[in-house]
């Protein structure tokens, strides 16, 4: 069987919060990564985790190597990060931020024409890539 194409690329926050804090994605967006079709995530976004979990700004039962077996499930697919990637990181609006691991998110929904699933504002607002944008808010989302 062919593997399904890959339409939505998750940012790490919606990816961690999917894991952590599942009742926080809303309906409309856990529908969406819900679906048969394969989801992205961008093999930066491990390196991320692994520097918040380091940071005491990720808490959860376990080591870190069995929130990444949690969080890798079949229908994920992890991109990597290519030189034509790497490249367009320096094409993003001179106004974004220079986080490092934003910037190699939003170029991969770029160079992949993916949609960008976020709670970040400022991504959101950046016209970069297509988004699909949710606020984060720690209570518990209706089903």
């Amino acid at each position: 069987m062919e593997t399904p194409p890959v339409r939505y690329l998750l940012d790490t926050a919606p990816w961690i919060n999917g894991v952590t804090m599942p009742d926080t994605v809303p309906p409309r967006v856990r529908r969406l990564v819900e679906t048969v079709e394969e989801k992205g995530l961008c093999s930066v976004s491990l390196l991320e985790t692994a520097i918040l979990y380091r940071l005491g700004r990720l808490a959860f039962e376990g080591a870190l190597e069995h929130f990444f077996a949690a969080g890798l499930s079949e229908d994920l697919q992890l991109l990597e990060l290519t030189p034509a990637i790497a490249a367009r990181t320096n094409e993003l609006p001179e106004r974004f931020p220079g986080d490092p691991f934003d910037r190699a998110i939003i170029a991969t929904a770029a160079a992949l024409k993916l949609t960008l699933i976020t709670t970040d504002p400022v991504i959101r607002d950046a016209a970069a890539c297509a988004v699909e944008y949710y606020p984060f808010s720690r209570r518990r989302s209706k089903r």
